[in-house]
Formats: C-alpha cells, structure tokens, sequence
C-alpha cells in the first residue's frame, strides 16, 4: 500500500508540473531531481570504493541538465570544465590511486548519464510541443507498470538473474506491450505526422532503452551490495530508481524526433 500511494503520488506531482507548468518550470523540476539523482550516484560510487564528492557531481550534473534543456545553450562548455575538474582533482591528490581515478570518472560520467538525458527531455518540451515530450513519460510509466504487474502475475524466466533477480521475460514482455501500445494510439494523437509503422518501431526501441537502463542501475546497486539508491521515496527507494528507465529513453527520444523520424507527406 505505501508503494502504490508514493507512487500515486509522485506520479501525480511530476504529471501536473510536465502538464501545467511552462518550459522553465519543468527544466527547474528536472535540474532538481538531477541534483539529487546525482547525489544518489556519487554516494553509491563512494560505495565502490570511488573517491566522488557528492556535491560536486551534482553540481555539474545539473549545470549540463540545464545547458541541455535550455534551447540554443550547449552543454559542451560545462562537459569540458568537468573533465579538467576531474583531472586536476587526481593530480592533486598526489600519487594516483584507483578511489581518485574513479572519483574523476564518475564526475564525468554523471552529467553524462543523469544531465543529459533529462535536459534533453526538457528540450523535447521546448522544442517539439508539450505533447511529445509528455508521451515519452506515459511511455516510460506504461512500460514500467506493466513490467511490475505482468512479472508478479506471469513471471517465470528470469531475464538477467545476475543483475536484477526479479526481473522476468514475462514482465519485459508485459512492458513491451503496455509500452507500444501507448506511443502506438497516442503518438496517433500526439505525433499524427509519425506513420503508424514508425510509432510501433518507436515504442519498441524505447521500451527496450528503458528495460537496459534499469538494469544498468541495477547493476549499479547490486555492485555497491545495497538494495534502492536511497530511501527518498517510501516503497520505491531513491531518485535515482524512478527515473532509471528514462535516463537511456530520453537521448533515443531525443534523437529520433530530432533527425530520424519518417514523416507522413
């Protein structure tokens, strides 16, 4: 019961703001909940034994979040600041060590993992209207309820059991289905230039992004030997756990509205 209420809730929240709220708002949401998922990052990076301060990766994190996000800005800049940052961080630590090198890399690679993707939803919002960028979220949502509801009912082969023991291939099944189907009659809606063919190949991909960004996390996790990325949301752990699945969905959304989605005449 506290999972599915959080849940509710939170699905609530994130759903009024991505509706109602303009442009600058949801890229404010989004900067926010990079900070933390950063935070969440470096924290399960100290965990394996990197020397990551969390501050700092959230903090360039979010400043790629919003260079992406906000049209004609480029992240570039902020990419190229956090990789001299890195560097000069495991010279000046003195004799290098493996806590300083992974330190660095996790600085670089979080604005990377968490900043981009999430700005470039924003810059979907912008850009493409507030329809499109809503339909990824339905999308990545419909995947992940049916994934949870289809493996508690069905599940029986476990699809990685090394990374995430309780993921089946019934649940990804589950998802693929929940998942075209939303882009497949919204993207009707939503997307109505998009041919039915493209939408259906569209949902497939992204639904497949998704399930390989949860495990990604998960292999994260299940490496730092803790269960959720933190306990910031009761029933569904941090951050970090909610948006998994969107971090490797959004850049292919991204991409393939951007420069290679077949139009009807």
């Amino acid at each position: 019961m506290t999972r599915l209420l959080s849940g509710l809730l939170l699905l609530a929240i994130v759903a009024a703001v991505a509706w109602f709220a303009p442009p600058p708002g949801l890229l404010a949401l989004a900067i926010g909940v990079t900070v933390l998922a950063g935070l969440e990052l470096a924290r399960l990076c100290q965990s394996l034994g990197a020397a990551a301060r969390p501050w700092l990766v959230a903090l360039f994190a979010g400043s790629v979040c919003a260079a992406a996000g906000w049209p004609g800005a480029s992240p570039a800049v902020v990419l190229m600041i956090a990789a001299v940052a890195a560097g000069a961080g495991v010279v000046l630590r003195g004799a290098p060590d493996r806590a300083g090198v992974a330190g660095a890399a996790t600085l670089v690679c979080a604005p990377l993992y968490l900043g981009l993707p999430l700005g470039s939803l924003v810059n979907v919002r912008w850009v493409e209207g507030l329809d499109a960028a809503v339909l990824l979220l339905l999308v990545v949502v419909a995947s992940d309820t049916c994934q949870y509801y289809a493996g508690r009912l069905f599940g029986r082969r476990l699809l990685a059991p090394t990374i995430s023991p309780k993921k089946t291939v019934e649940g990804a099944l589950g998802g693929l289905v929940g998942g075209i189907l939303v882009l497949a009659w919204l993207g009707g809606l939503w997307l109505p230039h998009v041919p039915l063919y493209a939408r259906v190949a569209l949902g497939l991909v992204l639904v497949l992004a998704g399930i390989g960004g949860d495990l990604f996390e998960s292999a994260l996790k299940r490496a730092a030997a803790v269960k959720d990325s933190s306990g910031l949301i009761p029933g569904h752990g941090g951050v970090l756990d909610r948006i998994d699945a969107l971090l490797f969905a959004a850049p292919v959304y991204f991409v393939v509205l951007r420069y290679g989605l077949p139009r009807l005449p």
